[in-house]
């Protein structure tokens, strides 16, 4: 690791705890109990003011009277004396702490104060600071457990391929609960508390340069650290190994009143999927579900496509899994000839040879019929994906068999790209716990196996993916003043970007509107940058034929500013009418903490309420464009639904890749743009409406 301050808090070989006690009921006890009874082979120091002996070890009276260089320091004490504490251990060297006292950041002004103390003490020093009110750190490896949570008296926690870190101490307990049902065990478990000074993301970052570990379970209610979180999704994807995630809560900053549909719909919850998805952060909705995702990414190398084969001895489950993998964006393997004849020759005549498999009760005669149809099934070309449902597992079925059958399977098919996972929902658990202890990625509900195998798939397509070099910067005019700008400034900014904006020209009177050579029909909208939704204000009249209703429209629209007091007014833009195809939206807001993020979805006045939308965040790729409209309910209506004809979506992609790159190239000089409608055609796309509104960077943001 390259930050010793970090190494020595996961893999310490020296350990004070100040406060220790011989009371196991106390925390500073429980510190020392755990340690022996995990095996922590380094030295212990117990720091005590009125003891010399503290569990059968020499005690220090206080921690200025450790000796140069400790590793580690857990600090156990009330606030008030943890700041004395910190300091002293600070003095002595000690490369990292753990204060595990509460009555800091979290309780009032005065502990916040307390808490920044904390940290300029240890960063005056050099040690990294882990907390205040946290539950500590655990190696399982070394048995280095300085943690008090109950977790690590409830069970017999075992070394294995997973880290937790965990802004929650008892979601950590949970977590830890949840992956000692698992055949695989533990590495580290983190609970960061207060994060004062280390975050969720550097231990992420940090975990993963261990070479045994190889997914990393994380849950956050704030991303306090964002760069480091995004370095650690790159290490992950460079070093073959996956960061999962439970985000709860909403982070406060992107919350802030917008004056365009894109700035309403790119609120903070939307920001944080489109970062996550953009940086391969695996989302789970909660802590059950990124459990069974562990399961899969524990054991798997990625799958070389999302087509399902599946298998089973129940007709119904293998339907209902089928229905799943459909509803989670899976796709059913349409089964070679040759598969289907090799299925036939070994399952009875009345068992269903299409996909699902169905292998019947034979299964009970023939123990091994799973060892014929299963690598008949893997072998097909079209099948990424193997699901082994078992039902109910009777007395008489040969586990033996069965669990020989699968594992073999799932480790042969591996090399090839095709993933085997198994779902037993009734019967014999035991065959459950063989299967894992095999690797097989295991589990007890159908739906739950379905769901982790389609996150595993998309990763797996993300994976393939080559990720987009960081836009270039790009030499753009940018407006002068802040706030929002007109319509017409706002098009003739995106058309200095080299979007297709439809042609239009600005006049001040009802005359000059009338003299714009432009082909009918034409359409007339009130201009200026205090009229931001000029349909609400009755400022815009389309369909118009002729110069005289031009003139008639301008003064119509004119007055209808003047009259709700819209000032200033620039005068109106006439421009050209755009009929046909199919109206999107395409926008773009910085966001404080995660930067440029761009919109793409339905068009039109009611965008806020359908909420028809993707939001990606740049440097965009093509493939992710592409994936961001297919995923938009309005898709089938670009590409030619009920026989319509199909539309150009590659110039939407093109328009949303140029749009990005620009916007993420004014480094945030501008705060928001909205593009809507822009208007899908046959042959092209045309932006009908823009609004741009330029940041102020004296403007401090919440």
């Amino acid at each position: 690791m390259a930050d010793p301050g970090l190494a020595a808090l996961l893999d310490p070989k020296s350990i004070a705890v100040v406060g220790a006690s011989d009371d196991p009921t106390k925390i500073g006890g429980r510190l020392l109990r755990f340690l022996a009874d995990y095996g922590f082979t380094g030295e212990v120091l117990p720091v005590n003011p009125t003891r010399d002996t503290v569990a059968g070890l020499p005690a220090l009276r206080s921690a200025e009277h450790l000796p140069d260089g400790v590793d580690l320091a857990v600090v156990v004490t009330a606030a008030g004396a943890a700041r004395e504490a910190v300091q002293a251990c600070a003095r002595r060297g000690v490369r990292a702490c753990v204060v595990l006292s509460s009555g800091f950041g979290e309780l009032d002004a005065e502990g916040e104060r307390a808490q920044r103390e904390l940290v300029a003490t240890a960063r005056a020093h050099g040690m990294r600071l882990l907390g205040p009110n946290c539950q500590g750190v655990a190696n399982l490896a070394s048995g280095a457990v300085t943690s008090f949570s109950s977790t690590f008296t409830n069970f017999g926690l075992r070394d294995g391929p997973v880290a937790i870190v965990s802004q929650s101490g008892a979601v950590a307990g949970m977590l830890a609960a949840l992956q000692h049902q698992h055949a695989t065990g533990l590495r580290y478990w983190v609970a960061t508390g207060n994060e004062a000074d280390v975050t969720v993301a550097e231990l992420v970052d940090a975990v993963l340069d261990d070479p045994g570990v190889r997914v990393v379970q994380a849950y956050c209610e704030h991303l306090a650290d964002v760069p480091r979180l995004v370095a650690a999704a790159a290490k992950a994807r460079r070093l073959g190994k996956a960061v999962l995630m439970v985000k709860a809560g909403a982070t406060e900053a992107g919350a802030r009143a917008a004056g365009s549909h894109t700035g309403a719909l790119a609120q903070p919850e939307a920001v944080v999927e489109a970062f996550l998805r953009r940086h391969g952060v695996v989302r789970a909705r909660s802590l059950t579900e990124l459990s069974g995702l562990s399961r899969v990414f524990e054991t798997c190398a990625p799958a070389r496509g999302n087509r399902v084969g599946i298998v089973s001895n129940s007709g119904g489950l293998g339907v209902m899994m089928a229905d799943a993998a459909l509803a989670e964006g899976l796709e059913l393997a349409e089964l070679t000839g040759g598969t289907r004849e090799a299925l036939r020759a070994v399952l009875p005549p009345f068992a269903a040879v299409g996909n699902p498999v169905d292998v019947t009760g034979q299964i009970v005669q023939q123990p091994h019929l799973l060892t014929r149809v299963l690598p008949a099934l893997a072998a097909d070309p079209w099948v990424d994906i193997v699901l082994v449902a078992l039902g109910i597992v009777g007395p008489t079925y040969d586990i033996d068999a069965i669990t020989d059958d699968i594992a073999a399977l799932h480790a042969e098919a591996a090399a090839r790209g095709v993933l085997v996972a198994a779902v037993s929902v009734g019967g014999r658990p035991e065959l459950a716990e063989r299967l894992a202890a095999r690797g097989v990625p295991t589990f007890d509900d159908d739906s739950a196996c379905v769901r982790a195998v389609a996150r595993f798939a998309e990763h797996s397509a993300w994976l393939r993916r080559t990720p987009p070099p960081a836009a270039p910067a790009v030499a753009a005019p940018l407006p002068p003043g802040t706030g929002l700008l007109s319509e017409h400034a706002s098009k003739e900014l995106m058309v200095s970007w080299g979007l297709p904006v439809v042609s239009g020209r600005l006049v001040a009177s009802p005359a000059a509107a009338a003299a714009v050579d432009l082909p009918y029909p034409l359409v007339v909208k009130l201009c200026s940058p205090a009229a931001a939704h000029k349909t609400e204000l009755g400022a815009v009249r389309l369909g118009l034929t002729d110069a005289r209703a031009v003139a008639r429209a301008a003064a119509e629209v004119l007055a209808a500013g003047r009259t709700a007091g819209v000032e200033p007014i620039e005068g109106v833009r006439v421009e050209r009418m755009v009929r046909g195809g199919v109206e999107v939206s395409v926008g773009a807001t910085w966001d404080p903490v995660f930067g440029p993020t761009v919109l793409v979805g339905s068009g039109g006045v009611h965008v806020e309420v359908l909420r028809d939308f993707r939001l990606l965040i740049p440097p965009l790729d093509r493939a992710a464009v592409v994936d961001a409209v297919r995923s938009c309910a309005i898709h089938p209506l670009l590409t030619g639904a009920r026989g319509a004809e199909p539309l150009d979506v590659d110039a939407l992609v093109d328009l949303v890749l140029r749009f990005g790159e620009r916007f993420a190239a004014t480094g945030g000089a501008l705060s928001e743009i909205d593009l809507n409608p822009v208007f899908v055609l046959s042959d092209g796309v045309v932006v009908a409406d823009a609004l741009v509104r330029v940041a102020d960077p004296a403007r401090e943001e919440p």
